[in-house]
């Protein structure tokens, strides 16, 4: 961005240079290349003379500077609506992710040392032991004669 001290001065130069400029001559060498020079081309090739550049009137120069005031400040204007977008969109990012932290599950609680809790033990039911079976029939010892 050019300061507006600096423009005044600017557009002295560029109307004061072409002022006191020597002959511009346009050429196209053997490659085909276009040369723009204030030196005479080469003998040989077939040159041209640029017409020099009309000089700006003075309401030409003030209405370009009327300009580039406009413009000026129509880009602090933009620049202050960009920079107020931004500061919105980050309003925004920060909410939306405030409220995805809040429906996010609270993380499980771990716990460092072991804790005893006593657990229901259930017993196998009680049942009759089942019937033993009869001993078998002792040998009535038989008296022997003696």
């Amino acid at each position: 961005m050019i300061s507006p001290r600096a423009l005044p001065l600017l557009l002295a130069v560029l109307v004061w240079h072409p002022a006191h400029a020597e002959q511009v001559y346009k050429w196209v060498d053997s490659e085909g290349r276009v040369t723009y020079s204030s030196t005479p081309p080469p003998a040989g090739a077939k040159a041209e003379t640029v017409a020099k550049p009309l000089q700006p009137s003075r309401e030409e120069i003030q209405q370009s500077e009327e300009r580039v005031r406009r413009e000026e400040a129509q880009a602090r204007e933009l620049e202050q609506q960009r920079l107020e977008h931004e500061a919105a969109e980050r309003e925004r990012e920060a909410e939306d992710a405030r409220l995805r932290a809040l429906q996010t599950p609270a993380p499980p609680v771990v716990i460092e040392k072991p804790v005893y809790v006593p657990q229901p033990i259930g017993y196998p039911p009680v049942m009759a032991p089942p019937p033993r079976p009869a001993p078998p029939p002792r040998p009535i010892p038989i008296p022997t004669p003696r």
